[in-house]
């Protein structure tokens, strides 16, 4: 079950980028990768074709392991918290952050 959604603010936790922090653009479940908007980027070299006037090399963002991604806690003290589930009174399973016991509200 995957605890970090598209939308979320995220912190990196370890690697290159450690304690910068971003908007999760996409998510692969296959590879385990997050893209995060303005981190880890990459050049590719990219060929002239129909959809794409121009060739060259064009920077975009990778992906990031989820396994280095923490989310951005409201309200809590150190920024970050793990996540757990519960279902609230409308039956709904929602996000709640175990440090505050806050919910965490899907920002797509």
């Amino acid at each position: 079950m995957q605890r970090i959604k598209k939308g979320d603010k995220v912190r990196i936790i370890s690697g290159k980028y450690v304690t910068k922090e971003g908007t999760v653009l996409s998510i692969n479940n296959k590879k385990g990768t997050a893209i995060v908007e303005g981190l880890n980027k990459v050049k590719k070299h990219r060929k002239p074709n129909a959809k794409q006037e121009k060739g060259g090399i064009k920077e975009e963002e990778s992906g990031i392991y989820l396994c280095k991604l923490a989310l951005i806690a409201p309200k809590s003290p150190q920024g970050i918290s793990k996540i757990k589930y519960q279902i609230n009174k409308e039956g709904k399973k929602v996000r709640i952050a175990k440090k505050t016991n806050n919910p965490i509200e899907n920002k797509k």
